[in-house]
């Protein structure tokens, strides 16, 4: 039914019928209101012996499911008011490409043209920037003589060897701990290396260790910006280290992209609003001195130039062409007030 209808989300909680989401509404797909026990059943069908061990110790567990022929899942249980409820999300039947998320040339261009360096995608959960990800991955594949590993927690989309050739690795499945699986990324001959959750200084320590040791690395951040990735990333390091950080950080970063999703004014789906920071050598400089709100200012006066802009001159291009209206772009900025004074000024 989920692929039927290409609805993304169904949600399984106790008390309530099975309910798909359709913009943001919840609507039951019939009238059985579902008890624990059945839930538990559903549950246990889906789940390994070792998955349930980590659902009872953990009290929720996350996991991608393939159904072959039809789709692949991501699957959340968590534990709630002492029962379980279940929120599947369907991935895309095939991996969307970079023209049809309409990402940035820029971008584009620079994931086939650099050898080493981070690129790091943001957003806040839901922004589908595991999408922008995934596309990336697929063009570098179909354009690049190269191998890319990835770490995933989950897998959410696989893709299949072209020109380049690909290793993707989940952890509980295909690697126990990160600890271990860097260990064995230097043995690998990899030349792209993909992470789509970096949330702790072991993975932020690899991710820089590996982008400034000369190999091209992909990431996603659960960031609103590029301006608080840049302050969470360094928070990532002990206290001691953050000077550190912030040097590595200068010397790794190539290009930052943070996106949000806006409803389209004509009320037909959405459309993302990209903010972009390439890692000029001003661009660099302010980082290594952790100058973070003046590598804002500079991607949204300077930095324009070289691609970049701010999410605010993002939504301001989107409201000018009818995409999105006034009042949408001004619920999803991430600053309204400086988004109302930019929206002042003349085009």
């Amino acid at each position: 039914m989920m692929v039927n209808k290409q609805i993304s989300y169904l949600h399984i909680v106790p008390g309530s019928p099975i309910a798909i989401r359709q913009k943001n509404i919840f609507v039951p797909i019939d009238a059985n209101v579902l008890a624990p026990d059945q839930i538990k059943n559903f549950i246990n069908m889906l789940l390994s012996d070792k998955q349930k061990a980590v659902l009872e110790n953990e009290k929720e567990i996350e996991f991608s499911h393939s159904i072959p022929g039809v789709s692949r899942f991501r699957i959340n249980i968590i534990t709630q008011r002492g029962s379980y409820a279940v929120i599947i999300y369907m991935n895309p039947l095939r991996v969307p490409t970079v023209d049809e998320l309409g990402l940035p040339p820029l971008i584009k261009d620079l994931v086939l043209k650099l050898q080493s360096g981070l690129i790091v995608i943001t957003g806040f959960q839901g922004s589908d920037k595991s999408y922008s990800l995934a596309a990336l991955v697929s063009h570098i594949l179909e354009n690049r003589h190269c191998q890319i590993i990835t770490l995933e927690e989950p897998i959410e989309f696989l893709h299949k060897n072209k020109k380049g050739l690909i290793c993707q690795r989940e952890i509980g499945t295909d690697f126990i701990s990160y600890e271990k699986a860097f260990a064995a990324l230097g043995r690998l001959s990899g030349d792209v290396f993909v992470f789509n959750k970096v949330t702790n200084y072991e993975t932020a320590k690899m991710v820089i260790d590996l982008s400034a040791g000369g190999s091209l690395v992909l990431v996603t951040v659960s960031a609103p910006s590029i301006y608080v990735f840049l302050e969470e990333f360094v928070n990532f390091y002990p206290q001691h280290l953050h000077e550190q950080a912030k040097m590595l950080l200068s010397v790794s970063i190539e290009a930052a992209l943070s996106q949000t999703l806006c409803l389209k004014s004509t009320g037909d789906g959405v459309v993302p609003a990209f903010e972009i920071m390439v890692g000029t050598p001003t661009i660099k400089g302010l980082i290594k001195d952790g100058k973070f709100l003046q590598v804002l200012n500079a991607m949204g006066t300077s930095g324009r130039d070289a691609g970049m802009q701010t999410q605010e001159q993002a939504l301001r291009a989107l409201v000018k062409k009818n995409i999105i209206t006034a009042q949408e772009a001004e619920s999803k900025a991430i600053r309204p007030e400086e988004f109302k004074k930019l929206m002042a000024l003349p085009y």
